[in-house]
């Protein structure tokens, strides 16, 4: 009885913090149970250790004719294994919001009929452990109509909440850029009034709705909400909550192309917000190449007044060059003409804040007079080629958030420049770039190609994700070592001299970067 006893409370142990390991994994996955499907065989989220426990202990138990002593042995076992596993060093750890808990409880009651048969016979326990993914993915189907019912209650305060202060709204969307340009811009319009942005990368519909719930104040004068897309109409959705007058379209890429599947599919999703904005009336300031793809073309064509398109070729000319560490900036045309000074690395940034700067000297030209104050100290946005400098240490540029082609060739530019005018090495950090679908291993031999051309030295976390990086680095001749993650690539990186500069180009979250063993 003893030994059956502590047996029990062992499993039950280890089932409350299985649940907890493998609800981070399905969290990072957005709780889609098909993407959380596909990572168990890839993370390998299957139990063995306890496993080879609990058989260990139904051979053992029937030959040594002593069941209790065995079953002590394996509580024992069963404990230490969750005690570890419970210290597990995560990148991206659970965020226990009521939707978590709920899938929580509801998927540990569903476990306890497995608890109570494992005291009939340990085989039992066995299955239940291999059953949890499924008991979590079970809770969350069953939850989701009540998840449902909550989340249109939030929208609609939002939205009400949105529409009775009414601030000036824009909206930002793009393949990339888009953080950065919401930073950029936001800071330049403090000079006209107060400005709420959602922080970070928040680009969703509920991101946008709990920000809009906790912090949007009757003193803001501007809303600024940056729109992800994954897929056709998520744009358009945004849109109908948000009702942007005035937008802003970065640029369109082979970004998320596992979720869009062509390059014209995302250019079309992000169309939907100058759409939204010529219905509206407003203004749109997007990239003059977007002007390439069909959808941006017609609209520009249909409502000229409402499109105004920045870059070659654009209604407003973009000219510039280095001056010491910064960009010195010049904007001409559809009434502006100003000089500005970006400290920002990377020349994809001139582009960003260009189309910043468009919008904020249109939103309210008495403050154009001001804009090169604000640009000039305007600040590095974090994780996005932030420079981080500590003395006697490697230089580091965070480019952590990156996760697009263009970007990460940017990224390696810069490094390698700042790198020569340091005299030291340039290192580069990376795990590579996430839904890419079929363009994965094209754009991964790009980029290695080119980091082959950049780098002295190149750490690949997960190298077997990006073979195709990792074959055509080496082929350029480059000197590349693998990393399980970002943890050992670091600490490999102890002996780096304080004049070598190290690039951290994307993190990607424990669910893409490592395989564990459960």
């Amino acid at each position: 009885m003893i030994g059956v006893l502590a047996f029990m409370i062992a499993l039950a142990a280890l089932v409350h913090v299985r649940l907890g390991t493998l609800l981070t994994y399905f969290q990072q996955e957005e709780y889609t149970a098909r993407r959380f499907l596909s990572a168990i065989p890839r993370v390998r989220l299957y139990d063995l250790r306890a496993s080879g426990v609990i058989v260990l202990a139904m051979v053992a138990g029937p030959l040594s004719g002593h069941w209790a002593v065995v079953l002590v042995l394996a509580a024992a076992a069963l404990a230490g294994i969750a005690w570890n596993e419970g210290r597990y060093p995560w990148k991206k750890p659970l965020v226990m919001t009521e939707r978590a808990a709920r899938i929580r409880g509801l998927a540990a009651v569903l476990a306890l009929p497995g608890l109570v048969a494992a005291a009939l016979h340990p085989v039992w326990g066995l299955v239940l452990l291999h059953l949890l993914p499924l008991l979590l993915i079970a809770a969350n189907a069953a939850l989701q109509p009540f998840q449902a019912r909550i989340n249109r209650r939030y929208v609609a305060s939002a939205r009400a909440k949105l529409a009775r202060l009414d601030p000036v709204r824009i909206g930002i969307t793009g393949s990339f850029g888009k953080t950065t340009v919401k930073h950029i811009l936001a800071e330049l319009l403090e000079l006209s009034g107060p400005v709420f942005y959602s922080r970070g990368s928040i680009n969703t519909e509920l991101g946008l709705t709990r920000h809009i719930r906790q912090r949007l104040q009757p003193a803001h004068r501007y809303f600024v909400a940056e729109m992800g897309a994954y897929g056709i109409g998520s744009v358009r959705r945004l849109c109908g909550f948000v009702r942007p007058r005035y937008g802003i379209v970065t640029a369109v890429g082979a970004a998320h192309m596992e979720r869009f599947g062509s390059v014209a599919a995302v250019a079309q999703a992000k169309s939907e917000l100058v759409e939204a904005v010529c219905a509206a009336g407003g203004l749109a300031v997007i990239n003059s190449e977007l002007l390439e793809h069909a959808p941006f073309k017609a609209l520009k064509d249909a409502h000229p007044e409402n499109v105004l398109t920045v870059g070659a070729g654009g209604d407003v000319a973009v000219a510039s060059g280095l001056q010491g560490t910064d960009w010195q900036i010049t904007l001409s045309g559809a009434g502006l003409d100003i000089t500005y000074a970006l400290p920002l690395l990377g020349e994809h940034n001139i582009l960003n804040s260009a189309l910043a700067v468009v919008l904020a000297a249109r939103l309210d030209p008495s403050i154009i007079d001001r804009l090169p104050l604000v640009t000039r100290v305007v600040e590095q946005v974090p994780h996005r080629l932030q420079k981080r400098e500590v003395p006697g240490q490697p230089l580091v540029l965070d480019d952590a958030f990156n996760s697009n082609e263009a970007g990460f060739a940017n990224a390696l530019r810069v490094l390698r420049q700042v790198a020569d005018a340091r005299g030291g090495r340039a290192i580069l950090v990376t795990p590579g770039i996430v839904e890419l679908g079929l363009e994965h291993d094209r754009v991964h031999a790009r980029l290695g190609a080119l980091a082959a051309e950049c780098c002295d030295e190149i750490h690949a976390v997960n190298p077997g994700r990006i073979e195709s990086f990792v074959q055509a680095a080496r082929d350029g001749g480059a000197t590349v070592h693998g990393a399980d993650t970002l943890g050992s690539a670091r600490a490999a990186l102890k002996g780096a001299a304080p004049e070598d500069v190290i690039l951290y180009e994307n993190d990607l979250p424990d669910i893409l970067e490592e395989r564990r063993r459960l």
